[in-house]
C-alpha cells in the first residue's frame, strides 16, 4: 500500500523538478511512498532529463500529458492518477517546492490524527520574497473584492509593472541584507496589512496556498478533482476554499509542516517579463476570478 503519493507538476524545468524530487527521496519513510512526475506537455527535452536520472528509480513513476492543460487541470488528472493507488494521502507540488523537514511523512500522520480534517496546508516560505505564503488569506474573496481585484487588474499599465519589475531586479542583492522585522515594518509605515498568521500552530477554514496542498483521506474518499472549476491559473486556492466552506469539509493550516517555494528557480530568479507577457497574466488573472465572481454567484456544491 502507497502511504502518500506526491503529484509534481512539471513544465520544462530539469532545474526545479530534479531539486525537488531530490528533496523527496531524503524524507524519512519516502520507500513505502510514490513520487508521480506529471509531464504538463513541455516543449523541452527535461522529460528525458528527468526519466534519464530518476527512470530506475523504484518509487518514482511519470506521466506525459498531452498537451498543457494549465495548473488546476494538470493538477486534477495527476491526483487522479494517485488516487487510483489508494494512497492515505496525496500530496500536489509545483515543480519548485523543496522539503528540507526530514520527518515531513511522519509529522503528517500525527497532525492527521490530531485533527482528522479534508485538506491540509503547510507553511510555505518563499525565500525570493522573504515571505510567508500560507494561508493566503483567512477566507475566500467576497464578491466586492473580487470586483475591486478586476477593477484593479484592468486599470493596471503594464509599463509601470515593467519599471516596478526592473527595479526590484536592482534592488534585490540589497534587500536580502535587509533584516525581515524592517520589511515588516516598512510594509506597516505604508499602512499596509502585515499578516503573521502563518506562526500560528493551527488554524482551520483559511485559504491555502495552492503549491503545497495535501488532501487526507477524507478528501479522497469524496472527491475526485482537486480544483475546479478549471481556472487554469489563478485563482483555484479561494474556489478550493468555497468548495470546502460550502461542503462544511474542515482544512487545516499547520505550521508544523514546512516547505520551501522557490518561486523562479526556473528562469534563476532574473528574468524580467515582457510587455506581452504581463498582458497575458492580467488577461489570464481577470479570466479566473471571472470564474470565480460566476461560482460566488451560483455556487454548484450549495443544496437548493
Amino acid at each position: 500500500m502507497v502511504k502518500v503519493y506526491f503529484n509534481i507538476l512539471h513544465y520544462n524545468s530539469f532545474k526545479a523538478t530534479d531539486m525537488c524530487v531530490s528533496s523527496l527521496l531524503k524524507l524519512e519513510g519516502i520507500e513505502e511512498c510514490k513520487i508521480l512526475i506529471f509531464d504538463n506537455c513541455s516543449t523541452n527535452d527535461s522529460l528525458i532529463q528527468l526519466k534519464d536520472k530518476y527512470g530506475n528509480t523504484a518509487n518514482i513513476v511519470f506521466y506525459a500529458n498531452d498537451g498543457n492543460d494549465g495548473f488546476s487541470c494538470g493538477n486534477n488528472k495527476a491526483y487522479l492518477l494517485a488516487k487510483k493507488e489508494n494512497p492515505d494521502f496525496i500530496i500536489a507540488l509545483n515543480n519548485d517546492i523543496e522539503i528540507r523537514q526530514k520527518n515531513f511523512i511522519a509529522k503528517l500522520y500525527e497532525i492527521y490524527k490530531e485533527n482528522p480534517v479534508y485538506l491540509i496546508g503547510p507553511d510555505v516560505y518563499c525565500p525570493k520574497a522573504r515571505a510567508h505564503q500560507s494561508p493566503m488569506q483567512k477566507s475566500e474573496m467576497s464578491l466586492q473584492e473580487v470586483d475591486e481585484q478586476i477593477k484593479r487588474i484592468r486599470n493596471m499599465d503594464p509599463q509601470r509593472i515593467l519599471k516596478d519589475f526592473e527595479h526590484r531586479k536592482k534592488t534585490q542583492k540589497f534587500r536580502k541584507f535587509i533584516p525581515y522585522w524592517m520589511l515588516q515594518l516598512r510594509e506597516k509605515l505604508k499602512h499596509k496589512e502585515v499578516d503573521n498568521s502563518y506562526k500560528s500552530k493551527r488554524l482551520f477554514d483559511t485559504v491555502l496556498q495552492g503549491s503545497a496542498i495535501i488532501a487526507t483521506p477524507l478528501y479522497i474518499e469524496k472527491e475526485d478533482k482537486l480544483f475546479e472549476p478549471d481556472t487554469k491559473f489563478y485563482c483555484e486556492e479561494h474556489l478550493l476554499a468555497l468548495k470546502c466552506r460550502t461542503l462544511k469539509y474542515k482544512t487545516l493550516y499547520s505550521c508544523r509542516l514546512k516547505v520551501i517555494h522557490w518561486h523562479g528557480i526556473s528562469s534563476g530568479f532574473e528574468s524580467i517579463p515582457t510587455l506581452e507577457q504581463i498582458q497575458t497574466k492580467n488577461d489570464r488573472l481577470i479570466k479566473a476570478y471571472t470564474i470565480y465572481r460566476e461560482t460566488l454567484l451560483n455556487n454548484p456544491w450549495k443544496n437548493d
